[in-house]
């Protein structure tokens, strides 16, 4: 996985390669244990901070090296949320998701409200 030594949260990835690795080490330890895709995951799974993990999805950051990459992640995090929308056991939990995080995320605005 990372560097040792560094603490929680730091900026630890010295180059995309080590990054995209870390994402996609995530995503198919995800699969291998039927676990959801979730921004929190991600960013637990890379040992840094959510915060952080946005911070390396700013254009600005490394000059936008891991933007792509962080963005496709976050993207592929989203869809498994609204897919679950489609799923009876699923729904519930998606819907809160979709509802508190999808545009801070980079996503659409999703609402739940009576008109």
């Amino acid at each position: 996985m990372g560097k040792a030594g560094r603490p929680f949260g730091t900026l630890k990835y010295d180059n995309l390669e080590d990054l995209q690795n870390g994402i996609d080490n995530y995503f198919a330890d995800c699969d291998a244990k039927d676990k959801p895709y979730t921004i929190s995951g991600l960013a637990d799974s890379l040992n840094i901070t959510t915060v952080t993990l946005m911070h390396y999805g700013s254009s600005d950051y490394n000059d936008g090296n891991y933007f792509n990459a962080i963005n496709h992640a976050r993207q592929k995090c989203l869809t498994y949320a609204e897919t679950r929308l489609y799923d009876k056991d699923g729904v519930n939990g998606a819907k809160f998701y979709l509802t508190n995080n999808a545009e801070r995320m980079g996503g659409l605005r999703y609402a739940d409200r009576q008109e």
